[in-house]
């Protein structure tokens, strides 16, 4: 990540780039080579959000760029008894560069002028031979949920791609049973409270929760996750930038005054990747088509129903080590019904699916299921996916796909 600045109107504009290029060198690679791409389309679109339908701007806007420090204290959590091992107190060190929004884009104001940025995180596991070193690069949102002259009461989430130095191996390091590869998902869940001494040095405190998984991209991967508490301090090297939106904009955009009632349609594929190598010595491509139909609840929201279908070969081996016969390879096929949820931020959309599988064979995981996803809109009618299967906190594949969306409009009225 690199800052640039160059004079415009008399003054001094600093630009924050999220060009961050990711140069690691694992000594086994994970296939296919699109698993690596899809962490990074995670991290390229949370911070492009900031940058897209850069509506009615205003010349007198800066970056108001930040950096902070936090030290963390805290533990891993052993959610299965194989992680039992792994029981220690240890730090964790994380260096963050921050731009407080100032409402430049309406999504910005909409959720109270969150802050944005990215993070390296650090950890020594507790020196544990077997679970080596984390680092992490995450980009971040730190949305207010309260405030009060400087302080300052929130939640970050971030997410991103993480490197553990040491991975599972039948001969070499069996006990690791957490993680099966050295490339994961990070994934950073903080409450966070913040006061502000004055314009250049912020104090910062919260707990949070460090997660590193494959997404079962290969097993076995049981994941990590880390409870910490911490304490940072964050500074401004640059003059701040109080020019706040809502100074400059109308209350409302040109033709808000329109109410158009509305169904949205997301139709969409997805490929997944299954490295089960370690269980069942073989390799799989998961399959999986999904519907989303929407309607807009509010200016951040949208709820309703969605449908799937997916199509995943590995669970006729885990039928046929069950001592089923499968004799028509289409009786796997997964179709299910599911409510489904998602949060807007610009071109960015965060999507939840809470399902219920209504048929197939393979019914190890229950008849219920969830997906996460997050999906970004390219173009007017078109977006792509990245989304993580799971079974109530169990991973079961990520997949990641190009999707087609439309409207229906059913009604409209004007606003006297």
């Amino acid at each position: 990540m690199h800052l640039s600045s160059h004079f415009k109107a008399g003054q001094i504009v600093i630009t924050l780039y999220p060009d961050i290029i990711l140069s690691l060198k694992p000594h086994e690679r994970i296939k296919p080579f699109y698993t690596i791409f899809s962490f990074n389309l995670l991290f390229v679109l949370v911070l492009r959000t900031t940058y897209s339908s850069a509506q009615f701007e205003h010349k007198l806007f800066s970056s108001n760029v930040m950096i902070e420090a936090k030290i963390h204290y805290g533990f891993i959590y052993a959610h299965h008894l194989e992680l039992e091992i792994f029981n220690a107190h240890f730090p964790a060190f994380e260096i963050s560069i921050q731009k407080l929004t100032f409402g430049k884009h309406k999504w910005e104001r909409a959720f109270n002028y969150p802050i944005i940025g990215a993070i390296f995180f650090y950890s020594g596991m507790g020196n544990n031979p077997y679970l080596g070193q984390a680092f992490a690069l995450m980009p971040f949102m730190n949305f207010p949920l309260y405030k009060h002259d400087n302080f300052t009461f929130g939640f970050r989430f971030a997410l991103g791609i993480g490197y553990l130095t040491e991975r599972f191996d039948r001969l070499k390091n069996y006990k690791n049973l957490a993680i099966g590869s050295h490339l994961n998902a990070a994934i950073n869940l903080m409450f966070e409270v913040r006061y502000r001494l004055n314009y250049a040095l912020t104090l910062s405190g919260g707990i949070c929760l460090q997660h590193f998984s494959n997404g079962s991209l290969k097993l076995p991967n049981y994941g990590l996750n880390t409870p910490l508490v911490n304490v940072g301090i964050a500074y401004r090297p640059w003059k701040e930038n109080t020019y706040i939106g809502d100074r400059f904009y109308p209350p409302i955009e040109p033709f808000e005054a329109i109410v158009r009632r509305s169904i949205h349609f997301n139709i969409g594929a997805a490929l997944g990747w299954k490295d089960m190598t370690a269980v069942v010595g073989e390799n799989y491509l998961v399959y999986h088509l999904y519907e989303n139909t929407l309607i807009r609840v509010s200016k951040k929201s949208m709820v309703g129903l969605g449908l799937d279908l997916s199509y995943d070969p590995s669970q006729i081996k885990i039928l046929e080590m069950q001592g089923m016969i499968i004799d028509n390879k289409f009786s796997i096929l997964r179709p299910g019904i599911n409510a489904a949820y998602e949060l807007m931020m610009g071109r960015l959309g965060f999507i939840v699916n809470l399902g219920y599988y209504l048929g197939g064979k393979e019914k190890t995981n229950g008849p219920l299921y969830q997906k996460l996803s997050v999906q970004y809109n390219f173009a007017k009618n078109f977006f792509a996916n990245v989304m993580l299967k799971v079974h109530w906190g169990r991973a079961d594949y990520i997949g990641w796909g190009l999707g087609y969306k439309f409207e229906l409009f059913f009604g409209k009225k004007t606003i006297q």
